[in-house]
């Protein structure tokens, strides 16, 4: 494997667990928004709003628009595990708790 393949797979691959720890820390605080997720995870703003909007894309995340202080702000919070479930599979794990 070529070195630049390599290197392609090694920044992948942190880029996941930065988004990963990014989503932990969204799970433990909700309602924060990009800059006090940014300040938080030690990152840039530009990052940590890349790495959000690419949560909010594969559906782990919401986001909504509030003000704060006469500013507009995104709140981030997790997406509740159950809607990430589609009606049968919900179904299916009703049937398990009994």
């Amino acid at each position: 494997m070529q070195s630049i393949q390599k290197a392609t797979l090694v920044r992948t691959a942190k880029a996941e667990d930065d988004e990963w720890d990014l989503y932990e820390k969204i799970s433990e605080a909700p309602s924060l928004n990009v800059y006090e997720l940014a300040k938080r995870m030690g990152w840039s703003t530009g990052k940590t709003r890349g790495a959000v909007k690419r949560l909010e894309e594969e559906g782990l995340i919401k986001i909504e628009k509030s003000i704060r202080n006469g500013r507009a702000v995104d709140l981030v919070t997790a997406t509740p595990w159950q809607d990430m479930l589609t009606p049968e599979e919900r179904d299916e794990f009703k049937k398990m708790e009994v």
